[in-house]
């Protein structure tokens, strides 16, 4: 899988709507459809940034010709186990607990040691999915590549034990043939915290699918500055909202 760790560079410059078929393009080059196993902790009908990244990436791959199935769990028990939409193959395997958002589902490592994949992605690494998917992974000898989506978390404790959580996970990030990092913020971040050379990542930013604009929606030349998340300290609204009352001293026009 050479030619997907030296994708990295070549990732970055192409249109957000492109740049998930770029994860695999080269690989792909003696398999006319690869079998790729997208693992997340939540993915569709749950909303949430990196369920809508997930299904993004995936209907991009799925329109280039590729076989995806995003494998996620199901805490409620509502959603069919099996299902295909989009053209993308979904598997849905029950956690332990319906409440806690730490997502232990050992069924996880028993759907990817069944399925003959190509490579699997991992989406995210704040769960227990993620170690999960890529144990699974290196006793298959399954190749995988993993995106952080790092961020915050409401509960103090919960980051006050991040330190050793990416301490317990390195071992296993280490033989991600991708690293994939969605700003250089974060890769320089991990990249010091897990005593992993810089060049191991490759920075692909969040892209947005926009609606084109409806009859009589204004294009105004002001500066419009959109915040979006949940309403949650840690996602940061409160300093875009201090920012911007400096800078509409400067630019009376500019809307938040």
């Amino acid at each position: 899988m050479k030619q997907v760790s030296e994708a990295g560079g070549a990732i970055a410059h192409l249109p957000p709507q492109e740049q998930g078929a770029a994860l695999v393009a080269c690989a792909a080059a003696d398999k006319p459809r690869m079998r790729i196993l997208m693992v997340a902790a939540r993915y569709y009908p749950y909303m949430g940034g990196v369920e809508t990244h997930t299904h993004e990436v995936a209907r991009q791959l799925v329109a280039r010709g590729q076989s995806v199935t995003v494998l996620s769990t199901d805490p409620s028990g509502r959603h069919a186990a099996e299902e295909s939409f989009d053209g993308i193959e979904v598997l849905r395997v029950r956690p332990w607990s319906k409440k806690d958002d730490y997502y232990f589902a050992p069924a996880i490592a028993g759907k990817i040691a069944s399925g003959a994949w190509d490579i699997v992605h991992v989406q995210g690494y704040h769960t227990f999915v993620a170690p999960l998917a890529m144990a699974a992974a290196v006793r298959r000898g399954l190749p995988f590549v993993i995106t952080f989506h790092s961020g915050g978390h409401s509960s103090r404790l919960r980051n006050s034990l991040r330190r050793i959580q990416h301490g317990l996970l390195r071992p296993l990030i280490r033989r991600a043939e991708q690293i994939i990092a969605v700003s250089d913020f974060e890769a320089n971040f991990f990249s010091s915290r897990l005593h992993i050379p810089r060049e191991r990542f490759a920075v692909i930013q969040n892209g947005a699918r926009l609606p084109e604009p409806g009859p009589g929606c204004s294009r105004e030349s002001a500066l419009l500055i959109v915040s979006i998340g949940r309403l949650e300290r840690y996602k940061g609204h409160h300093r875009a909202i201090l920012a911007f009352s400096e800078l509409a001293q400067h630019m009376p026009k500019a809307r938040l």
